[in-house]
């Protein structure tokens, strides 16, 4: 088995590493993304010099931090977006827990409200249908079994014959024919 063997690069020395950066970061050439892309490069492409090569990942990550910070305070404005964050003038709030109960329970209050308005006015139809029908039955049951063809047409939502004019009841053979059936719509 062969062993390969890592030569040291002239181009990669601690002194060229340190040529470069100065030359090409620390001048104020580019803009600081470019510099800090090609600091990252720098510092992944080192990492492949040899283990006998003058290289300090230390040192490196040290110049790849600096490059960063520096990238996020000038080119994104965290420093400056935090100082007008801090310059933003706030009021504690002082909260009166019962005054801040009583309005959630008016809120809730009110739901409720509009609930109940609805099944009382459903109630009174359903009364007033139903004193209706003692003196005379309002609607015939009509058993689903007993609506005649002629009266279904075929619709492919249910995949079977339906009738959109006459509604039906599942009943219990037991039923009264005279039973109370207020219909679908109470509501108008």
């Amino acid at each position: 088995m062969a062993w390969r063997t890592v030569e040291k690069s002239p181009l990669l020395t601690r002194t060229s590493r340190a040529a470069f950066r100065d030359k090409h970061l620390r001048r104020g050439r580019g803009s600081l993304a470019v510099r800090s892309l090609l600091s990252l490069c720098l510092v992944l492409s080192c990492g492949y010099c040899g283990a006998d090569s003058e290289f300090s990942i230390l040192e490196e990550a040290q110049v790849l931090a600096d490059q960063m910070k520096k990238l996020s305070s000038h080119e994104l404005g965290v420093f400056t977006m935090q100082r007008i964050f801090n310059s933003f003038v706030y009021t504690e709030k002082t909260s009166n827990g019962e005054t801040e109960v009583q309005q959630l329970a008016k809120k809730i209050r009110e739901k409720f409200n509009r609930y109940l308005d609805v099944v009382n006015r459903n109630k009174q139809v359903v009364e007033a249908s139903y004193t209706a029908h003692l003196t005379s039955p309002l609607t015939a049951i009509q058993d689903c079994c007993s609506i005649p063809a002629s009266m279904m047409e075929f619709d492919g939502n249910f995949n079977t014959n339906v009738s959109k004019t006459i509604c039906c009841d599942r009943l219990s053979p037991t039923v009264n024919s005279r039973a109370f059936n207020p219909g679908r719509d109470l509501n108008s």
